[in-house]
Parts: C-alpha cells; structure tokens; sequence
C-alpha cells in the first residue's frame, strides 16, 4: 500500500482529499498543527470524521522535529503539503513577504527528510489567484503573490533533492464541511429569511464541487507516482465558470428546490475591479451521471445539520 503524508487534512478541502485518497486504496497519514484537545467547532468536527480515513498524527506541524520524525518512520512515497498560511488572505493588506516566510517554515528541512526517507514526489498546493494561474499573467492578489512565491521555492528545493514537483491548483471549491465561504454566506441569509447580497456579481470565478476537486486530487497523485524525478507537473480541475451572481442564482435554485426557502438573491451592481475580473482554471472535472443531484442534497443536509448544531454563525477555528 502506497503511503502518503498529507499536511492541511483538518481544512474543508484537506479532509476531502483524505477521503479520496483512502478511497483509491492509499495509506493517508495526517499530521496536525494542534493537539487533540485544542481544535473546536468545525474544524474539531473534521479532525474527528478524518479518523475514518487517515491515521491521524497531532502536534506535527511541518517545522518541527515531530514532523520530519513522522516522514522517517512512515517512508512515505507522496509527500502531499496541502497546508497554508491563510490567516487575513482575502484581505489586500495581505503581507505576501510574511506569508511566504510562514509558508516556508520548515520546508527545506522536511523536503530533505522526505527525501532521505526514500519519497518520490511532492505535491504541493496552489491557488488560481498565483502568478500565471487562472488565465492571468500577474498575481490576482497579495495571498496569490505569496503562494507563487513559496511554490517556486518548493519547486526548486524539491528537484535539488531529487524529487519530482507537482502542483495541484485550487479554484474556488464548495460543498459539505465548508465554512465561511460563499455558499456559507448564502446559507446564512436564506435561513433567517433574508436576500442574500451579492456585492461583486460580475466577477467570473471557477466554483469547483469539492468532491470533484478530491477525485482531480487523487489522480494527480496517481500521477506524480509515475512522474520522474525532476518532472514538474501541474493540475487545474475547472468548475462552473461563470460570473458570481449566476453562481448565487444556480445555488438559490438547487436549494430553493430541496427546502421550500425563498432563497432570493440582490446582486449590487458592481463599478470596481480591484482584482482581475476572470479567474478559471483550464481542465473540466464534471459529475458522472447522477451524482450532481447527490451533491446538491449533501450540501442541503450539511448547512441543515449545522444551523441545528448552532454553527453555521460560528466563528472558524
């Protein structure tokens, strides 16, 4: 059985990515910032339902010594650093210098610990708002400078110790055990009976299902298995592409059909672009038959079990 070490598996997409990777006969190994005891909400709800599919290492965060102990006694094949410095990273005082030294804490130290213990390829994660992702040359955003910034890094230390480098770009996902995102914000509005604004509707964004952004994952993985070293790879599953109020208008009437609520939408006419005005990724990841009808119901019965549990105003931890 091929072992992979996931960092990031307690985030909305990490845990998804966990599922898929068990669910196509790998061993995940997910080591975790925090202790056991110190996750809440959530973010605990996650850490708990990841046990199912990955075997679960706390107090491992990638700069420490715990870490690069876990990488030489597990002998991973993958090393998959799904992880981020996301604190503040929609905001465009986002220090992008700070973050990629966050970024990079520990790396050099657990891409050469990787590599003495016989790993492959690593598998980083990126974002379509980086340089030269999602159709745009520049970088959409501070956080998007700062990613392409600490994936050139990694890229580099990965071929210096012999690995094969693979990047795995991130749209913009939604589905069950997301938080604070989008759909999260329509969701919260709908369920006090109120419009749900959208402030920026002209926007075009790639809005990836997570499911669909977990199966791309795993192939990516199946991939970087046959990759050779110094190979320098690339994966951008692609959602639905269209602007952000069509987005908030196809979730109102998904949920509109499964729940009865109004689910009225107010798109505010939008005069400013501070950031690009696309942003898409290039390779469709669709639905097989029947399974968007499935992923519409999840999503519905998801934001229910949390506005039951009193967390959909929760504050993300």
């Amino acid at each position: 059985m091929t072992t992979v070490v996931l960092t990031g598996a307690s985030s909305f997409t990490g845990l998804w990515i966990a599922q898929a990777l068990a669910d196509e006969g790998f061993l995940v190994v997910a080591p975790l910032r925090r202790a056991a005891g110190d996750y809440a909400g959530l973010r605990a709800r996650r850490v708990e339902r990841l046990a199912a599919c990955a075997e679960r290492v706390f107090e491992a965060p990638v700069e420490s010594d715990a870490f690069r102990a876990l990488l030489a006694q597990a002998r991973p094949t993958i090393l998959a650093h799904h992880a981020a410095d996301i604190p503040g990273y929609r905001s465009p005082d986002y220090d992008p210098q700070a973050g990629f030294a966050r970024n990079m804490a520990g790396v050099p130290e657990a891409i050469a610990a990787f590599a003495a213990a016989g790993g492959r390829a690593l598998l980083a994660t990126g974002t379509y708002f980086e340089t030269g992702e999602g159709g745009g040359e520049a970088a959409a955003s501070p956080y998007g400078l700062s990613k392409a910034l600490t994936n050139a890094a990694q890229r580099e230390l990965a071929h210096a110790a012999g690995l094969a480098f693979g990047k795995f770009v991130i749209p913009s996902p939604f589905g069950p055990h997301e938080e604070g995102r989008i759909v999260w914000s329509l969701f919260q509005a709908w369920t006090e009976g109120r419009a749900a604004e959208i402030r920026t509707p002209a926007y075009v964004r790639d809005h990836l299902p997570v499911p669909l952004l977990a199966r791309a994952y795993a192939a990516a993985v199946r991939a970087m298995l046959e990759a050779a070293p110094g190979a320098d790879l690339a994966f951008r599953p692609s959602g639905f592409v269209e602007p952000v109020g069509a987005f908030a208008r196809r979730v109102a009437a998904e949920v509109r059909a499964r729940t009865g609520m109004a689910c009225e939408v107010v798109e505010h006419p939008q005069t400013e672009f501070p950031e690009p005005r696309t942003r898409a990724n290039s390779e469709p990841a669709p639905f097989a038959a029947g399974e968007e009808a499935a992923f519409w119901d999840a999503c519905v019965a998801y934001y229910d079990e949390i506005r039951a549990a009193g967390l959909l105003h929760a504050t993300a931890a």
